[in-house]
């Protein structure tokens, strides 16, 4: 319900940039109170750092202190596989963090300053967090921001005096978010340092940067080349000790990852003929049902639709944020009622409400009158009151601004007669901003409207900005499997993995089902290639230590038969796992240096390219070839890393040794060689100075933690567990 979903509410427009922020910034806070280091007896383990152990009971208590966070700060969270997945992650690189930095981080002394905080929170360049903290404070107290858009100092002050009266008065929190981000902007701010430190440390040497500024030279070269394909491979095969051997010398080369290989047969779950036909009776009947209930519809809006009370006006950029036709939506009339349509797995019909230009930002000033008790006699004494103000207004007896002054309960704006500046459209409690927005108010003109903090008189002053907008309501029914559809799938599942308990009776069967074949899963994998969200399915292969296991497995919309092929440790990869490809190698490596012989022996006593190319069989010569500093590519001889290395390392007209390449043997002579790039010219030093500075900025905090983080001894086994 993807869509749908997204347009019950707006609050996707207040809150929706806080995803991003999470995204960035480890909430590393939650735990700077309690270490998440020690304890743990070794039993229920999820890992360890440097030979620290974490506990099972210290990383489940991460996730939870990190998703209470989120949603402190982010009331609308809610969470499904995939955010789950990322805030385990972010768990993991919290701890990993604090073990490996901590200390680092008190030894340089790095820490915030009070005036910093400040300048973090409040400051003309608040840090992302603060901007939803303020943000959220400017619903209840407007004048937080001035009308230049800046943040009012005095009057954020008196928020923040005043804060524990506010929560108590709007039933909020703003106390405990205030304190919750201001932690998480500290810890960011302590990141940022460390982060510049190591990239002052940087230093660029002269060499470097001339070979950065250089790499777009250019050399013409002849050659004379032998291709290792003209040689036989039967007579050039590598031996179990030559792949061993090879794979030692060239261990960086071979470092893997644990990882499990797997094979999959699926049976979806998908709604059958029946399921479809029961889906459109439904949507077909609330249908009719609705255009029975014309014209007097809100109730049944109300009760049936998808937005439910809170149906809303959209833009058409708003729109096109819920991922909505808005083209479409727009072009209807008003009083459309469509017909029902499919939009992904839903039947669903809409309602096009109303239509009308209204302004994206509004200027206006209110004097906000008590409700008391919201009794009918609390009621009319406000209005009453409102009503006599309203009157004296109107007759020019006294000015708005005089009777915010002495009448508003609103102690923010009534000392600037009651003026709230400007805002856009959802930023003000739902009767306000519809009256201010919707109701086709004017400049000038005067209201009044009940809201949950009592009774506003609301003078507009400004409107600027016109759009469209459109009020609309959908009706949908989720077009599902039904139980006996769901039945029919876990029956042929279970047959088949009953039937099927050895890897040969898999295999057979599995040739005429809907099957993934060696599938890679990696440790905290929680979307599988081919499959989707099946996240208990790589626990239970990570779980076995040897292949050949079947398992069942319930998912979302599928029921899954797993077999285990392959357990690939952490490590050095075995002969077995990489004989194909280390043979070729293996096998090139031997014809290299056959060929390498042949070429240095034909150049005995001349360095004429065609006499040394006559002497080999096969051998060829290019006259000309273009090589690039840049690029290991050449257009007659394919990737030649070594070739581009030998023409630059010599001087034009010397001749050099045979060299093995990747796919040849071959000698060279550079013919020309580009000195400077067209580009270079003057001092190398200012290009210096310019890249050194590049790459500067290029260090953040992120890149340098897994730097250190691949220096660190860390085992992570939370596949155990989650």
């Amino acid at each position: 319900m993807a869509v749908i979903g997204k347009i019950r509410q707006r609050s996707w427009i207040l809150f929706g940039f806080i995803a991003i922020a999470l995204l960035i910034f480890i909430l590393e806070a939650a735990f700077s109170n309690n270490s998440l280091f020690g304890g743990g007896n070794g039993k229920d383990t999820v890992g360890s750092i440097d030979g620290s152990k974490i506990s099972l009971a210290q990383y489940s208590k991460g996730i939870s202190q990190y998703e209470d966070g989120v949603k402190l700060i982010n009331p609308q969270f809610q969470s499904n596989d995939q955010v789950q997945a990322q805030i385990q992650e972010e768990v993991w690189n919290t701890m990993v963090s604090e073990k490996l930095l901590s200390n680092t981080y008190s030894s340089l002394g790095l820490d915030v300053s009070e005036y910093e905080m400040g300048e973090l929170m409040w400051g003309k360049h608040p840090h992302p967090l603060a901007q939803n903290f303020i943000m959220r404070a400017r619903q209840v107290k407007p004048d937080i921001i001035n009308d230049a858009g800046q943040i009012d100092q005095a009057r954020m002050r008196e928020f923040i005096s005043n804060i524990d009266q506010i929560d108590q008065q709007n039933k909020t929190n703003f106390r405990e978010v205030l304190g919750y981000i201001e932690n998480l902007i500290k810890d960011d701010q302590v990141k940022q340092k460390y982060a510049s430190l190591v990239a002052q440390s940087f230093y660029m040497p002269t060499f470097m940067a001339k070979e950065i500024v250089n790499s777009g030279r250019a050399a013409k070269a002849a050659v004379v080349a032998v291709e290792y394909s003209t040689l036989p491979d039967e007579k050039y095969t590598a031996s179990d000790a030559e792949i061993n051997k090879y794979i030692k010398d060239h261990a960086a080369q071979f470092e893997q990852d644990a990882s499990r290989v797997v094979d999959i047969v699926s049976f979806d779950v998908a709604p059958s003929a029946a399921d479809t036909a029961q889906a459109l009776d439904k949507i077909n009947k609330l249908h009719s049902d609705y255009l029975a209930s014309l014209p007097k519809d809100s109730a049944f809006i109300a009760r049936n639709s998808v937005q439910g009370e809170n149906v809303d006006y959209y833009s058409k950029t708003e729109l096109a944020q819920t991922n909505r036709n808005s083209d479409t939506l727009f072009s209807l009339p008003v009083g459309t009622i469509t017909n029902v349509y499919k939009e992904g797995s839903f039947y669903m019909f809409t309602k096009i409400i109303d239509r009308r230009v209204v302004p994206d930002t509004v200027r206006a000033a209110h004097i906000l009158l008590s409700l008391n008790n919201r009794t009918d006699e609390d009621i009319k004494a406000a209005n009453a009151t409102a009503d006599s103000l309203i009157r004296l207004l109107s007759t020019g007896k006294a000015q708005f601004g005089q009777l915010a002054a002495e009448n508003s309960l609103d102690k923010g704006s009534k000392d600037k007669g009651g003026d709230l500046g400007y805002f856009s459209r959802g930023q003000m409690v739902k009767a306000f901003n519809d009256q201010v927005f919707y109701k086709g108010m004017a400049p000038g003109q005067i209201a009044k409207v009940e809201s949950p903090y009592g009774l506003h008189i609301i003078l507009l002053i400004d409107a600027k900005a016109p759009d469209v907008v459109t009020k609309f309501a959908d009706f949908a029914v989720e077009l599902a499997p039904g139980d006996e559809t769901e039945k029919v799938a876990y029956d042929k599942a279970v047959a088949f993995q009953q039937k099927n308990q050895t890897a040969d009776q898999f295999d057979k069967a599995a040739k005429t089902e809907n099957v993934a074949k060696n599938v890679v899963l990696s440790q905290n994998m929680i979307d599988v290639p081919k499959v989707g969200p099946a996240r208990k399915l790589v626990q239970w292969a990570f779980q076995q230590e040897k292949p050949g296991s079947i398992e069942f497995f319930e998912n979302d919309n599928k029921y899954l038969v797993a077999k285990l092929n392959k357990v690939i440790p952490k490590g050095l990869a075995t002969a077995e796992e990489v004989s194909g490809e280390v043979g070729i190698l293996v096998r090139n490596e031997k014809k290299g240096k056959e060929l390498v012989q042949q070429l240095d022996k034909a150049a005995t006593g001349t360095t004429d390219l065609k006499t040394i190319a006559s002497k080999v069989k096969d051998a060829f010569v290019v006259d000309s070839a273009l090589v690039h500093f840049s690029s290991a590519f050449t257009g007659e001889l394919g990737n030649e890393p070594k070739l581009v290395g030998t023409v630059f390392g010599l001087a034009p007209g010397k001749t050099s040794k045979a060299v093995a390449g990747e796919r040849a043997a071959f000698i060279v002579r550079p013919l020309s060689i580009e000195e400077n790039t067209p580009e270079m010219a003057g001092d190398i030093n200012g290009y210096k100075n310019q890249m050194q500075q590049m790459y500067m900025r290029q260090l953040n905090f992120q890149n340098i933690f897994d730097a250190i983080k691949k220096n660190a001894k860390i085992e992570d086994t939370r596949y155990k567990f989650y």
